[in-house]
C-alpha cells in the first residue's frame, strides 16, 4: 500500500460510516413520521374528528383512491377495460382516426383548411369580431347581453327559485335522469352506441369532414356561413339592433308573452265557466215552456187563397 492509500483509507472509512449513520437516521425519521400519522389518524377517529387530506395516512389515501376506482364509480366506469376511455384510445379508435394521416385533425389544420379559412382576412371570424359587427352589437350597452343579465331579466328568471335550472337539477329531474345508470349518457357511450357509430369509419363525422363534405360546403367562399354573417344576413337579423333575439327578450316581448300563457289560459277557463253558467238557465227556461207554444202552427190547416185577390 502506497502513502496515498495509507492517508485516504481512514478518511473513506470515516465517510462510509457517516453515510451509513445518516441513512439509518433518515430511515428512523421516515418510520417515526409514518407512525405519527397513523397515531394521529387513530386519535382523530377515536374523537370522531374527520382528518383532512393533508393529515390522512398513506393507507387512507390509498383506500380513498381505490374507492374512486371501484367498477361502479364514475371514474372506475370510465377507466375500466372496454369502457369509454378504452374504446376511445384503442387502436383504430376515435383518437387514431382523428390523428391519422388524412384524418379530421389534419384536414382542420392543413394549409387552406378550416382553421386557415376561419382566420384569414374577411373570414367569418374576422367579420364576427369587427367593430360594429355581431359580437360588438351583442355586448354594447343596452344590447342583448345587458338585457339577459339585467335585474329581472332572462338570467334572473332562469335562476330564480322554481325556475328552469331548479327544475333541471331537482331530484328525479332531467339531469339526474340523463346521468343515471342505463340513462341517455350511458346508452350514448356504450359499445356500439351512438358515439361509436358517429366516429366509425365512413360514419357521420367522416362524411362531414371529408372532401366536398358538409364542412367544406359550409365554409366555401359565398357559402352558407359567409351569407349568414354578411351585412343584413341571418346573424345580423338575429343579433343586430332590434333583431329577433332582442325583440324576444325585451319587456313585453315573446318570452314574456310565453310566460304569461298560464294566466291567459286561466282567464279563458273563467270566461268559459261564466258563459256556461249563463247558458244553463236559458236551456232550463226553454224546457219549461208549454209544448203548444213550441209547436206553433204545427198541425194547422193552411188558409185558402182569396179568389177576389
Amino acid at each position: 500500500m502506497d502513502l496515498k492509500g495509507i492517508v485516504t483509507t481512514p478518511l473513506r472509512v470515516a465517510f462510509s460510516t457517516a453515510d451509513a449513520a445518516m441513512s439509518a437516521i433518515e430511515g428512523g425519521v421516515a418510520v417515526t413520521r409514518f407512525a405519527v400519522q397513523n397515531v394521529d389518524a387513530e386519535v382523530s377517529n377515536a374523537l370522531h374528528v374527520e382528518a383532512g387530506m393533508s393529515s390522512a395516512t398513506p393507507m387512507q389515501l390509498l383506500q380513498r383512491l381505490a374507492s374512486l376506482l371501484e367498477p361502479d364509480r364514475p371514474v372506475g366506469i370510465i377507466l375500466s377495460r372496454g369502457g369509454p376511455l378504452d374504446r376511445v384510445l384503442k387502436p383504430g379508435g376515435v383518437v387514431d382516426r382523428l390523428t391519422e394521416p388524412g384524418g379530421m385533425l389534419e384536414k382542420l389544420t392543413a394549409p387552406g383548411g378550416l382553421l386557415d379559412q376561419a382566420t384569414k382576412e374577411d373570414s367569418p371570424v374576422t367579420r364576427l369580431t369587427t367593430e360594429g359587427g355581431p359580437l360588438d352589437r351583442l355586448t354594447r350597452p343596452g344590447g342583448v347581453v345587458d338585457q339577459i343579465t339585467e335585474s329581472e331579466g332572462v338570467l334572473e328568471r332562469l335562476t330564480s327559485e322554481g325556475g328552469v335550472i331548479d327544475k333541471l337539477t331537482a331530484p328525479d329531474g332531467v339531469l339526474e335522469k340523463l346521468m343515471s345508470k342505463d340513462g341517455v349518457l350511458d346508452k350514448l357511450t356504450e359499445k356500439g352506441g351512438v358515439l361509436d357509430k358517429l366516429a366509425a369509419k365512413d360514419g357521420v363525422l367522416d362524411k362531414l369532414t371529408g372532401q366536398d363534405g358538409l364542412i367544406d360546403k359550409l365554409t366555401e367562399p359565398n357559402g352558407v356561413i359567409d351569407r349568414a354573417i354578411a351585412d343584413g344576413g341571418i346573424v345580423d337579423q338575429l343579433l343586430g339592433q332590434e333583431g329577433a333575439i332582442e325583440r324576444a327578450i325585451a319587456p313585453g316581448g315573446t318570452l314574456d308573452a310565453v310566460s304569461q300563457l298560464p294566466d291567459v289560459v286561466a282567464e279563458l277557463n273563467e270566461a268559459v265557466a261564466l258563459m256556461t253558467a249563463a247558458v244553463n238557465p236559458m236551456s232550463d227556461l226553454v224546457n219549461r215552456l208549454p209544448k203548444r207554444i213550441l209547436k206553433g202552427r204545427e198541425g194547422r190547416e193552411p188558409r185558402a187563397a182569396d179568389p177576389t185577390q
